[in-house]
């Protein structure tokens, strides 16, 4: 695989880790939303459960956003590098 090729694996892994985390953001947003709505039914249980997710959701997001960062740093850096910088794909 050449340089160019290399480069475009390295978007497309930036894109599915883009999607990866809004999809982790929508998952947050949902369990806060039952969450709220388990307060008002009063279903203490249902509401620990999606305080839970909550946080879990919320520890994923923040590893993905740290590998989202990490990973561009390194493509950009590898695109530098390699003299492709502003070259088109």
């Amino acid at each position: 695989m050449d340089n160019r090729e290399k480069l475009e694996k390295m978007d497309k892994a930036v894109r599915l880790l883009e999607d990866l985390r809004n999809s982790q953001a929508a998952l947050i947003e949902k369990a806060s939303l039952l969450q709220t709505e388990a307060m008002s039914f009063n279903f203490s249980e249902m509401e620990k459960n999606m305080g839970d997710l909550h946080s879990r959701y919320d520890d994923s997001l923040e590893m993905l956003d740290h590998e989202l960062e990490r990973f561009r740093a390194k493509r950009d850096k590898f695109e530098e590098d390699k003299g492709l910088k502003g070259q088109e794909l």
